[in-house]
């Protein structure tokens, strides 16, 4: 079993979906066998989880990709509409996507915490989902940099004085600012703690902290105010 250092089984359930029903039991069967989760397979045609099955814990939203196309994925997560990026008791992660798709950055956009390609292998899946249950985004670092700086030049012509507000608004330490930058460019918590010679164990500490500070939900939100008020 997968370690359980960065988050409690009992606070996640996992519902998987997909088009392929063999591949969602495996994909099921392995949830439960490494991570203990409750895990509950999407009979055809219902995508979206029924109410009640969460209740008051997470839910990972695993679906697989097998055969979709682009419309396809796209249409899935239009059920949730807005939901994916406000909401953080629902993570939504992609299995078995197609690269050929190229659609990594309207999902990162949309809201979804990760993306795995076909063909990855079990210990790649356990990290995967570690990474994910523990608030991080699992896309490729430049692409969650490009997106960041996109979004920050449609915003550009904002109003000056509101974004001024906001900032002054909150108030971080010198060492929350350098995390906060550095969630801005997508590291990861290994990546800040390696930067920046601090503990894991000290960079979700000053993450939390941070999030509660800036009011954000999660990474991504997170990068987003970076990359308004700290750039």
């Amino acid at each position: 079993m997968a370690s359980l250092a960065d988050f409690i089984v009992q606070d996640w359930v996992a519902y998987v979906v997909g088009q392929q029903n063999i591949q969602k039991g495996l994909l099921a069967s392995f949830l439960e066998r490494e991570f203990g989760f409750y895990c509950q397979v999407a009979e055809n045609g219902q995508d979206e989880p029924p109410l009640g099955l969460a209740g008051d814990k997470r839910m990972l939203l695993m679906r697989d990709c097998s055969g979709d196309d682009a419309e396809t994925i796209i249409a899935y997560l239009d059920l949730f509409g807005d939901r994916l990026l406000v909401d953080d008791k629902i993570y939504v992660v992609l299995i078995n996507l197609d690269p050929d798709l190229d659609v990594e950055s309207v999902m990162l956009r949309r809201g979804v915490r990760g993306v795995v390609n076909a063909n990855a292998a079990p210990n790649l899946l356990i990290r995967f989902i570690q990474a994910v249950v523990a608030g991080e985004l699992w896309f490729p670092r430049q692409l969650v940099s490009r997106c960041i700086l996109e979004s920050r030049g449609q915003g550009i012509e904002e109003d000056e004085n509101k974004a001024s507000s906001s900032l002054l608004s909150v108030t971080l330490s010198v060492r929350e600012r350098e995390v906060l930058m550095e969630i801005g460019v997508g590291s990861t918590n290994d990546q800040i703690a390696d930067h920046l010679c601090i503990s894991q164990h000290t960079v979700k500490s000053h993450v939390y902290r941070i999030f509660r500070k800036i009011n954000v939900p999660n990474r991504l939100q997170a990068a987003l105010w970076a990359s308004k008020y700290l750039a």
